[in-house]
């Protein structure tokens, strides 16, 4: 088996490897738009934040049909963390989804939760990235 999966790579002609041409326009995604498109937030960093905003969030656990909301969101910080604007991602028609992205602009600009507690290196890779919240955890 070895010897006819080399055989049929040497009978394939070699093509020297394009490089993929920018298209232009906004890139897609997340990275750090100051630099290494490959810094993220570690999981220990990931998880501290999300325990942070937590301990700020709360939302109605009577709204009908809370299970299947999600928000996405995106922030613009200060340079010490602080939240300044919480951005949607989308326009939320539903009342139910406004009424829960209302808690999490909330929570997300609350002097409880607001500055973020994260590596100040690592607010850019937060600013460009998709946060996103489901109250289904949250219903106690």
């Amino acid at each position: 088996m070895q010897a006819t999966l080399e055989r049929l790579r040497a009978q394939q002609p070699q093509q020297p490897q394009r490089q993929a041409q920018p298209t232009g326009g906004r890139p897609q995604g997340g990275g750090n738009p100051q630099g290494n498109p490959n810094a993220r937030l570690s999981q220990g960093e990931t998880n501290a934040l999300v325990s942070q905003i937590e301990d700020c969030w709360s939302v109605d656990a009577g709204l009908m049909g809370l299970e299947q909301i999600q928000i996405v969101v995106r922030v613009r910080m200060t340079p010490d963390g602080a939240v300044v604007q919480v951005i949607p991602t989308e326009s939320y028609s539903d009342p139910r989804q406004r009424a829960v992205f209302e808690t999490v602009r909330r929570a997300l600009l609350s002097p409880k939760c607001s500055p973020l507690r994260i590596p100040r290196d690592k607010i850019p890779v937060l600013e460009a990235s998709n946060l996103r919240f489901n109250p289904r955890g949250l219903i106690r």
